[in-house]
């Protein structure tokens, strides 16, 4: 049996209000990077063990991702998030007193498991209210919100890690969580207008049918792919750019934020192509961008380019490349379950920390000081994107002449 509730009427500070949540809570993901080769030394670990926290809070996501969006889906939207808002402040606030690298890896775990409510209700919320261009329109708006906060982190790490300490950064974000907290306690409507019963075998069955829609899949790829390789880059060129090219933190903050300025940009000009061209063609924009990348990746480092400043031209593209196509994958394969939003939604977003958490563990083990243990990986997991585009194009294409093709 179900319940229902009136439906709010669209608001537009509500796009704002779940970007600027969702922008403090992936911000904790990396924001401590350009402290990455000081807490080495103050861990006495190595530069792997490290990397490793970036992966662990990804994991953390993944394992809590296919709970959160059914769940929200049987309580309500608001509940859900402002329980794992409270849980993500504990854990971001033990981040800060870790005495010992183990410590920090639990309570990082910890931190990942309880920010996945936040980006994946806060999506199924647009999404409940939205639909169609529109709905893929105000993602890429939000976008720009939310990858703002992205090129700020890095340059806010980059300066509290150098004058103050990384502990003081998770600090920020316990507070910052708190901000948050209140807003939607007082701010943002229950936006869910029928309630499904919660049951595990019913979250199967859907999950399931996820995993049987190649479509889905393949479009859930296509940005998870490109995350993995873009977390690779940041996992190791702060090593890389600090170590190798004696960049100072706040340097490095300055070399990240300018890229995540770009993919701001680029959110703020798909928003309109997608209301005008549709989601699809915007999406082929992104795979170009994504390839010319690669292409210029692989030529700086056949020439053994040492210059944070000349490698800003592929990893603009790069970024160029993700505002471009995290909008239209996102409402195209969201548009395929939207009886069941908020597990769709949940089940994206498992998948992308899935692939963000490997790009940055394969990153630790593949990183020896130079630049290709690192344009390696960014190429291999471009290259993979653009098989997954042609793959569910083709597939499309087929099935839209009625030709059968084998999954």
């Amino acid at each position: 049996m179900t319940t229902t509730s009136a439906q709010p009427s669209f608001s537009v500070y509500i796009p704002w209000l779940l970007a600027l949540g969702i922008s403090i809570v992936l911000m904790s993901t990396d924001i401590y990077a350009p402290s990455l080769p000081a807490m080495v030394s103050e861990f006495a670990a190595s530069e792997a063990d490290l990397q490793w926290t970036l992966s662990v809070n990804s994991f953390g996501y993944c394992l809590a991702s296919p709970f959160v969006g059914p769940l929200s889906d049987s309580y309500g939207r608001k509940p859900i998030m402002l329980i794992s808002l409270l849980c993500f402040m504990v854990a971001s606030l033990g981040c800060a007193m870790a005495p010992t690298l183990f410590a920090f890896d639990v309570w990082r775990f910890a931190q990942g498991m309880f920010s996945a409510a936040v980006p994946i209700v806060c999506i199924a919320v647009l999404a409940d209210m939205l639909q169609g261009r529109r709905f893929g329109t105000m993602m890429a708006y939000m976008g720009i919100v939310i990858t703002l906060s992205f090129a700020v982190g890095p340059i806010i790490g980059g300066f509290v890690g150098e004058y103050y300490g990384w502990r003081l950064l998770f600090y920020g974000v316990a507070v910052a969580g708190l901000l948050i907290f209140t807003l939607y306690q007082f701010l943002l409507p229950e936006t869910l207008e029928k309630k499904t019963p919660f049951s595990l075998s019913g979250i199967c069955r859907t999950y399931i049918s996820m995993f049987k829609d190649p479509i889905f899949l393949l479009y859930g790829m296509i940005t998870s792919l490109m995350l993995a390789g873009f977390f690779a880059y940041i996992t190791s060129s702060s090593y890389l750019y600090i170590d190798q090219f004696g960049l100072s933190k706040v340097q490095f903050g300055v070399v990240t934020g300018i890229g995540m300025v770009t993919n701001a940009l680029a959110h703020l000009v798909v928003g309109r192509l997608i209301a005008n061209f549709g989601a699809k063609k915007v999406l082929r924009a992104g795979i170009s961008f994504v390839t010319t990348s690669a292409i210029t990746m692989a030529w700086m480092t056949f020439l053994d380019v040492k210059s944070a400043y000349i490698l800003l031209a592929p990893v603009l593209l790069y970024n160029m490349a993700l505002g471009f196509t995290f909008p239209p994958t996102s409402s195209i394969a969201l548009e395929r379950f939207r009886h069941a939003t908020g597990a769709a939604s949940a089940f994206l977003a498992a998948f992308r920390m899935i692939f963000l958490g490997s790009g940055s563990y394969f990153a630790g083990k593949a990183y020896n000081g130079t630049l290709s243990s690192i344009s390696s990986l960014m190429i291999l997991f471009a290259g993979l994107t653009v098989i997954c585009y042609l793959w569910v194009s083709l597939l499309q294409h087929r099935r839209a002449k009625k030709v059968p093709l084998a999954s």
